[in-house]
């Protein structure tokens, strides 16, 4: 149903890590958000901004941006400096575009790692205007140094469901060496689906059996544990779910405070090599990054919660 893409065969000589794509160390889980700082803003819809969670010397300060929920031209810079002065290093276009059934990316709910971009890829359903109800969500690699596609895999249960507000159907981030894809199947609950970094071949399905409140923000991985979080008031979130990727423990009865305001909230992508997390506000247009506390105790009382103001870069 989708145009013809090139995708390239890559031999891999598989290392073990346990530490590649997450902190190198994880003394516990998240417990606060801080240091609140609006990195710029952007013209794009629904625009997402990307940090490699795992650098090489060539590319350690590099960004990526991709300016709308639907698009193919995404855009390399060297540094976040660079970025805010509009000093594009180099731009990839992807192939086709949306409402084509090209290769352009659906969502902001992107992560590079080793310096290759993983996003869904815009549903045929949508291109061709057919029934979504039974459409699987596909996942692509683009390997940056390549220019070109290196694996393609669709997901066996995680369907075309919204639960967060803003275009994304699945979220994905990087633990442990493997993308997580995070999204709903036909009940309703979260669907985890760890994937080979290389090829996308899926290594393990997770049915969470929870299924998330609807007015709720996007979810997000950091340190082996997946944290689905809920509006507490207007400048705060809370904790609604907290599972570990590898026990398989879920627990919902922690409600962690984090200072979070929730207006338009879009995505969350955690970078485990910085301990940062990137998000977009879009009702004002807005890139931000905080600083990520792991470990120590969690606040769950408002009144002890210590929320500060906003810092530009």
């Amino acid at each position: 149903m989708f145009q013809k893409a090139v995708f390239v065969a890559v031999a891999v000589i598989a290392v073990a890590c346990s530490h590649c794509g997450q902190a190198l160390a994880c003394p516990g889980p998240v417990t606060s958000f801080s240091g609140r700082k609006t990195i710029g803003v952007y013209e794009g819809n629904n625009a997402a901004l990307l940090r490699d969670h795992l650098p090489s010397p060539d590319n350690d300060d590099r960004v990526w941006y991709l300016p709308t929920h639907i698009g193919n031209v995404v855009e390399e810079y060297r540094s976040i400096e660079d970025f805010l002065a509009g000093s594009v290093l180099t731009t990839y276009r992807l192939p086709g575009s949306a409402g084509s059934g090209g290769m352009a990316w659906w969502g902001q709910g992107h992560v590079v790692y080793n310096n290759s971009l993983y996003y869904q890829r815009f549903p045929d359903c949508l291109s061709y205007s057919y029934d979504c109800d039974n459409e699987k969500a596909i996942l692509v690699r683009y390997d940056f140094s390549l220019q070109a596609f290196t694996a393609l895999q669709s997901l066996p249960t995680a369907h075309l469901t919204h639960w967060a507000a803003g275009p994304s159907y699945v979220y994905l981030a990087v633990d442990g060496g493997s993308v997580w894809a995070m999204g709903l199947n036909k009940d309703g609950a979260f669907e985890l689906t760890q994937l080979n970094a290389h090829d996308l071949r899926v290594e393990e399905s997770i049915n969470t059996e929870y299924i998330p409140p609807y007015a709720n923000m996007p979810p997000f991985i950091a340190c082996g544990k997946l944290y689905n979080i809920v509006t507490e008031w207007h400048y705060m979130a809370r904790t609604d779910l907290i599972f570990d990727l590898y026990t398989k423990q879920k627990d919902t009865s922690t409600q962690a405070l984090y200072c979070l305001p929730i207006d338009s909230r879009r995505y969350f992508s955690f970078n485990s090599r910085e301990n940062k997390m990137y998000t977009a506000e879009t009702v004002a247009n807005t890139l931000i990054s905080y600083d990520v506390t792991l470990g120590g105790s969690f606040v769950e009382d408002v009144a002890t919660a210590n929320c500060t103001t906003d810092v530009h870069v």
